[in-house]
């Protein structure tokens, strides 16, 4: 509410000395029109400037801002049912869908400036962006996608893992008692939590130095874990059996074969230089650019090290869940994850989040994880400027949707993991998290990867694709069994989410980030690496491994991911199942 003395600190702060039946006639004009004392400074110095030359407020120049101002704004409220509104520039009618009626407040003071001749903008009735809150403002309207609304396998499961006796709970988890869990962010092993990124300029001697470290430290845990003493140089010449350390790489600009693996040695062992490798007498194998491994064999001439075995695991341990008796799981923790994009490919009207939301409101998890992205870079609808809003505007007001669950299931934490194809974020990995000007109370914001502690049960998650990415790239041999299980294998096996180097060309890595906020720092409990390939929920070694695939497939509905946790500390304590949005 304006005051005079609100409105005579305005107007001191501009350095204009008004009199007391000025600043009456300006308390009178807020009141009557329902201005603050800040917009009603702004709109008098932006007519002031443009009608009367900056003359100083009378009752008289009052009066005609009244006039000129204030009373068409009235008059245009009233007309409001017409559906339009006007923009500050020249041109035909544009016709706006899913926009408020009035679409211009905002830019009322800066079109008090202008000059020009106005050009229409007509806000379309949208029936459909009406019911769904969450579309977009955009130039076309909006249809749903025929493939989605016409699905009639919503809600089954296709999937599920665990005891009969836990996949019965997970069922009826709405009847848990919901009691306060505690959820906090691990660091890094230097303490460091990843909030912001500064990335770029990377010299090459201290990206060097970066996968030194990395390749050392990697290649002592994989010696020690299989009880080996000491390692020689890659170049080392010897008829007799050693072990040389160091990472796959690849002798030409093409896919890694059999036949171009050169193995890179640390500079410590052998000053950074590499060897060609003999693969013809390795029973089993499975390799891949970037992977850190200790290989057993001989190196007769110097330049070609004929191996005889690869050692590649060199995983951590994983943590007992009631090693902190103060943070400890008591009872059943429900939680659900799924991975976007999460609309259609055809359109941007976010009818599958829409039901994910309604999904979390009924039953009413502790915990849910969604990793983006929430408005693909590479979607259509992005990239053909059809959007009549900003694109972080618009996740802002899709996050106001989300926080909105808080209503109806005020125990439920919802954890946004960002992604590098987002476009409006960032495109560097490891990816910081979003931000946004508002604070939530049932909402956080994580980077990718992250890793979190939920009352002792470690969960590691990314929104990479890092399994179709190391597929990609790998080569095997005798390997055999579930491919699946060996691409999930090589992340643990690694302690790192994003093992492969060189990435693709379109998965921008900074390597000092890399290195910093990308490494595991512990063998986690359940392990989130949402793909491509068809949704699966497999234990390997210990560590529950969850594709949830993706909420969407294309112009059809995807999949997700409800995990039970049992406060029981062993291999039957998880129960999983995939369902179909």
């Amino acid at each position: 509410m304006a005051t005079e003395e609100l409105v005579t600190e305005q107007f001191q702060f501009l350095g204009i000395e008004v009199h007391n039946d000025v600043l009456t006639k300006c308390v009178r004009l807020c009141e009557e029109y329902d201005k603050d004392a800040e917009t009603f400074i702004e709109q008098w110095m932006a007519f002031s400037l443009t009608h009367l030359n900056g003359a100083p407020p009378t009752i008289e120049n009052l009066s005609l801002l009244e006039t000129r101002e204030f009373s068409k704004n009235t008059a245009s409220k009233s007309y409001a049912h017409t559906n339009e509104t006007f923009d500050s520039s020249t041109g035909t009618s544009l016709p706006l869908y899913g926009a408020a009626l009035r679409t211009h407040s905002e830019n009322d003071v800066l079109s008090n400036y202008m000059t020009t001749t106005p050009k229409r903008i007509k806000v379309e009735k949208d029936q459909k962006a009406v019911q769904n809150e969450i579309c977009p403002v955009t130039y076309s309207p909006t249809a749903s996608s025929t493939k989605y609304t016409s699905r009639t396998n919503q809600g089954s499961v296709v999937h599920s893992y665990g005891s009969e006796e836990l996949l019965q709970n997970l069922v009826k988890w709405d009847n848990l008692n919901m009691s306060e869990i505690n959820v906090t962010q691990i660091p890094n092993d230097d303490g460091e939590l990843y909030t912001t990124a500064k990335f770029g300029f990377e010299l090459l001697h201290e990206k060097a130095s970066v996968f030194d470290g990395h390749i050392r430290y990697i290649s002592q845990c994989i010696m020690k874990k299989n009880g080996f003493s000491e390692s020689v140089s890659v170049t080392h010449k010897t008829q007799n059996e050693v072990y040389v350390s160091g990472r796959i790489d690849c002798d030409a600009n093409a896919r890694l074969n059999a036949k171009s693996v050169v193995l890179q040695g640390t500079w410590e062992h052998s000053l950074s230089t590499s060897v060609s490798v003999d693969l013809d007498n390795v029973k089993q194998y499975s390799l891949f650019p970037g992977q850190v491994v200790v290989m057993r064999g001989t190196n007769p001439r110097g330049d070609v090290f004929i191996a005889q075995e690869i050692f590649s695991d060199g995983s951590r341990s994983i943590p007992d869940r009631k090693a902190d008796m103060m943070n400890t799981l008591k009872g059943d923790l429900s939680m659900v994850v799924a991975a976007g994009p999460y609309t259609t490919s055809n359109n941007l009207a976010y009818e599958p989040l829409k039901d994910f939301i309604t999904y979390i409101n009924t039953h009413k998890p502790q915990v849910v994880i969604m990793t983006g992205p929430f408005l693909d870079a590479d979607h259509t609808k992005v990239k053909d400027n059809s959007m009549a809003e900003t694109f972080k505007s618009f996740f802002e007001k899709l996050t106001d949707s989300l926080a909105e669950i808080h209503t109806t299931s005020p125990y439920t934490k919802i954890y946004i993991v960002s992604s590098l194809k987002e476009a409006f974020h960032l495109n560097i990995y490891p990816t910081p998290p979003y931000s946004v000007r508002k604070k939530y109370a049932n909402i956080h914001f994580l980077p990718d990867p992250c890793f979190i502690n939920i009352n002792g049960v470690v969960v590691s998650v990314t929104s990479t694709d890092v399994l179709m990415h190391i597929s990609q790239e790998e080569i095997s041999f005798g390997s055999g069994g579930d491919k699946l299980s060996r691409l999930a294998g090589h992340v643990i096996s690694q302690q790192c989410m994003y093992p492969l180097w060189p990435p693709p060309l379109t998965h921008q890595v900074d390597a000092a980030l890399w290195a910093a906020h990308a490494q595991l720092p512990t063998t986690p409990h359940i392990l989130v690496l949402p793909s491509n390939f068809r949704y699966f929920v497999k234990d390997i070694n210990g560590c529950l491994v969850v594709n949830p695939e993706h909420l969407t497939k294309g112009m059809g509905g995807g999949t997700f991911a409800r995990l039970l946790i049992s406060d029981i500390d062993n291999s039957n304590s998880i129960a999983a199942q995939i369902v179909r949005i």
